[in-house]
Order: C-alpha cells, then structure tokens, then sequence
C-alpha cells in the first residue's frame, strides 16, 4: 500500500481520472474550391486555383503543429474526372480526416498538375458540390463541436442555370443550416462583386455573414479564415448558481492556448516502432505479481494504517462543492488590478441547449453590471475534481456594424485571481537624491520617439522561433524538401529603427544623452597595477638576459 500524505499539495498533484480530462473540442471543415476557368486567371504571379490549394496547404500545416484534434476536408467542384464514387464535375481530394503528411503530398500532385482536370465542366456545381460537402460532414461517424463549409472562388456570376436549379442552390443552403453547419463565402480578388450573384443568394440567410467585396492579399483570406476556425469553440457547459436554487446556464470558451513543442518518443533502434512502457507492481516477500484492484493508498493516523479505497479518493478530491460558478458579491472596477494576472482568461456565453431563458437573464445580469459599472466577483469550479478558483466577471456588451455582423458578442470576461496567500508584497522604489527633471524640450523629443516606432501588437502573428524552427525541420523531413530560413521576429528592427529616428538624431544626442558621457577620464592600467602591488610580491618580470643569450647560440 502507498503511504497518504497529508499534505495538500501531494493530493494535489497526483492524477486520477477526472482530472486528466483536457480541453478538446472537434472541428469539421470543409473546403469547396471552385475549377472553373476563372480561377485560372493571373492572380498574384500565379492563379487563383493555386491560391486557393496553397490557402488549404497552410490551413492543414496550422492544425499539424497546434496539434488540434479538427478534420479538414477538401473538395473541387468544375472538374471532369471520371470518378465514380462521387458526382459528376466534383473531386474529393479528401474526405474529413485528421490532417497528415499524405494529404499535404497531394495537395502538391494539385499544385504541378499530376492528377486533376479542372475548368472542363459547362455549368457550375455549385448546388452538388455543397449538399455533397453537407453529406461528407454527416457521413462522419465523430460528434464535433462545430462544422463550418467554406467556399473559396473568385466568380462572381457563375453559370447555374435555369431558374429552377437557382432555387435548388438555395435549398441546399438551408438544408446545410438546418444541420447546424456553419456556411462561409470567401471571394478572391479586388474584382469581385457581390452584387452580381451571391447578394441576392444570400440575402435571407441572416446566419451567413456577407462580405462587401473581394478580398486581395492572402493574409488577409487567412485572417478570414483564422476567424472562423475559432467561432463557436465551447470548451465547457458549466452553471452559474445564483443562490443554492437558482441557476443559468452557460458556456464557457478559450480563444487562446499555449504552444508546447511535442513531448518525445522513443523508438526501438531495429524497428523504428514507438516503445511501450509497463509498470507492474510485485511483493517484496513472495515476487508475486499485484494487480491494480489489490493496491490501496493509507495514512497512518494514531498508529494506525487507515486504508482509503479509489472511490473515496474521488470523493476526497472532488469536494463538497459540485463544478459551476456560485456568486460571491459584486466589487468596483477600481478593486481589479492588472498585477493580479496570472492565467489566461476564458470567456463566458449563455447556453439555451440546456436550460431556456439563461439567454434573457444573462444578458440582463451584463446590462446592469455595465450601467452600475461592477464587477462580478464568484467562485469557479470547471470540472469534478478540479481545482477552485477565485475569478472576476468582466461584462462585455454586443458591437454590431454598420453592415449588421457581430463584431463583439455579448458575455463576461472570466479573469482568473490569485488567493491572499498568493499575492506577495512589493517593495516600493526608493526616492533617490538627485532626481532628475525633464524640460518640455526633452518630453516633447520622447513623444517623438514613441510616435515614429508604432507597434501593431497582435499574439498570434509573433511566432515563437524555437518551435517555428522545430516544425519546419520535421516538415522538411518529411517532405524531403530543403530546410527554409526561419526568421526570429522576436528580435527587434534595427534597420526600420534607425530609419525612423534619424531625423530626430541630432536632438537626442543634444538634449537626451548626457554630455559627461565623452569626458570620462581614462583610467591608467600601468598605475593600477602598481597600486595594487602592496605586499611587494608583484609578477615576475622576464628575464630578457636569458633570451638574449638563447638567441646569440642559434645564430
């Protein structure tokens, strides 16, 4: 039996099963990417096809190294293979799977034109190629927190047909958000108008946000993109206890999750095949082998071994307090400093699947707290058997534009605190004797610096350089491709920095910098070193007569 300890901490750390369960939610998208001979056209020093297979090569690239747990799927519709297994005009390049290695090999087939014929079909299957996208998602036999169909093309009036099969479009369309299926158009190029096909197509789906024009620079489709991988990523159904009778129902998401590089595996040196561990606990008087039921955790308590079985360990670590987030009582903004910050926050949303009206009361908890300008002070407890937090709710109210797309939903920022025992006192800087004024001139100077560097800070487009360096080894190994330069974008631009300050140089070196700097004296090196020599035992001094007689003998 393993000995119990009493301390806290050690319960603390120790796995058991409800904690070891992480934060994954499931995505299924799914690309529709038009082959008809527009997209062929001269688009950046290549054509919008290319564009597009690239788009979903750094798509699929993203979700290798955040190590997600989503399905891509990618389908060409405009093509004239004969292919059986799926409808006329329409390619599957894959069906929703975890991305791979294979699936990047053949979106590179794609890209040099090995093994699809695009832009032969006379009509565009638009209306085929999404009810066959809605059927590949619910073919999937996985539950997914959210799918989402996004249709990447650079038509802006394909050739549909009759009116009729207009009107099977948009039954398509409905059908795919009866499904819970999220729907996206992204149009490419500057040329696009909405207003010649997909404004009218669009127009009663108020679920579907509309673009207002085409866009141009790939970052920005990725931006587009980006946003919709993250929408709609519940990661918790949790209940927020008003009193011990009353509850609402809500959501919790995370935006954010910190990048880790792969642990380790080890390989067996003949087989190249992963090694598999196995513990196996035996007695030390028989060596007879234990099974897991026959171990037990005890404390020695009044010289006795109190044995505690894994159903009262569960009980023990899972608490009095069921998961959810009980109400404390409500604190001024003012109360709420940024120092307290140690955790990523979380996001909190109302949640109608469970109980109705938790919609209508949260939103009106937010509208009070933003009028009273409060915040919500309360107890949060995720999971069973994890830990209790001490968190501030932040009310956000909804943004909505001039177009009518959510820009900012409504709901609470759930800002993790540290307890009192954690906070550690500050020492206050002392004042010093010689304080130093600044004049308006050398003021005026700083606002100039700071105003010739702006920064546009933004986490997810600083990359971290160990493990952007890391996944481009492994994917030129496994592409069997040369190793790219990878760029720090950590360090600072020193080129853009000197370029924005020289006009400002001669002011900085005049009024900023210290005059005393050019006349120090310089010390003499000879005269310390004599200084230094008190006791009379300074370094031996060369014997240059020995040298000099050395030298006499070889000549």
């Amino acid at each position: 039996m393993d000995d119990l300890s009493d301390s806290p901490i050690v319960w603390e750390s120790e796995p058991f099963e409800e904690e070891q369960q992480k934060w994954f939610v499931k995505q299924h998208i799914m690309f529709l990417i038009d082959a008809s001979k527009s997209m062929f056209n001269t688009y950046n020093d290549s054509t919008f096809f290319a564009t597009s297979i690239a788009l979903c090569k750094k798509v699929v690239l993203k979700l290798i190294r955040e190590s997600r747990n989503d399905k891509i799927g990618i389908l060409i519709y405009g093509t004239d293979d004969d292919n059986r297994k799926c409808p006329k005009y329409i390619n599957v390049l894959s069906e929703p799977m975890k991305p791979n290695i294979q699936l990047i090999k053949k979106l590179d087939d794609v890209l040099t034109g090995k093994s699809i014929r695009t832009g032969q079909s006379p009509l565009s299957p638009l209306s085929d190629a999404i009810w066959y996208g809605n059927y590949l998602i619910k073919k999937f036999s996985e539950n997914q927190s959210c799918s989402t169909i996004m249709l990447i093309t650079c038509n802006d009036q394909p050739e549909i047909g009759d009116s009729k099969k207009q009107f099977n479009l948009r039954t398509r369309i409905d059908d795919v958000i009866k499904n819970n299926i999220d729907f996206k158009l992204i149009p490419i190029g500057t040329e696009f108008n909405m207003n010649l096909f997909y404004e009218s197509l669009l127009k009663n789906f108020n679920s579907i946000s509309k673009p207002t024009n085409g866009l141009e620079s790939i970052d920005d489709i990725m931006l587009e993109i980006n946003d919709k991988l993250k929408h709609g990523r519940s990661v918790s159904k949790i209940k927020f206890f008003i009193n011990n009778d009353y509850y609402i129902s809500t959501s919790l998401y995370r935006f954010y999750t910190k990048s880790k590089m792969p642990p380790k595996v080890k390989l067996d040196k003949k087989t190249n095949k992963p090694l598999t561990t196995t513990t196996q606990v035996l007695r030390i008087d028989t060596d007879e082998l234990m099974y897991k039921s026959d171990l037990a955790k005890y404390l020695v308590y009044a010289n006795k071994n109190i044995i505690f079985k894994n159903e009262d360990l569960s009980i023990l670590k899972g608490g009095i307090l069921e998961p959810g987030i009980r109400l404390l009582g409500f604190t001024n903004k003012e109360n709420i400093m940024i120092s307290y910050h140690f955790k990523n926050s979380i996001f909190l949303r109302p949640n109608t699947d469970v109980e109705e009206g938790s919609t209508r009361l949260l939103n009106s908890l937010i509208e009070c707290c933003l009028e009273k300008n409060k915040y919500i002070m309360c107890f949060l407890k995720i999971r069973k058997g994890g830990k209790i937090h001490l968190t501030a709710l932040i009310p956000q109210d909804e943004i909505i534009d001039e177009t009518g797309i959510q820009n900012q939903p409504s709901g609470f920022h759930v800002i993790f605190l540290p307890f009192n025992e954690c906070l550690k006192p500050v020492k206050s800087a002392e004042p010093t004797e010689d304080n130093i004024v600044l004049t308006s001139t050398q003021k005026s100077i700083g606002m100039q610096i700071c105003e010739s560097m702006p920064i546009n800070y933004y986490p997810s487009l600083i990359k971290n350089p160990k493990i952007n360096f890391h996944w481009a080894m492994l994917e030129s190994l496994a592409l069997e491709s040369e190793m790219p330069d990878i760029k720090d974008e950590t360090l600072p631009a020193n080129n853009i920095i000197d370029k924005n300050l020289n006009a400002i140089k001669d002011d900085i070196n005049k009024e900023i910098l210290p005059h005393h700097v050019s006349t120090l004296p310089k010390t003499n090196k000879r005269s310390d070193s004599n200084n230094q020599n008190v006791s009379g035992r300074g370094r031996k001094k060369p014997k240059f007569g020995a040298m000099e007689s050395q030298n006499s003998n070889y000549q």
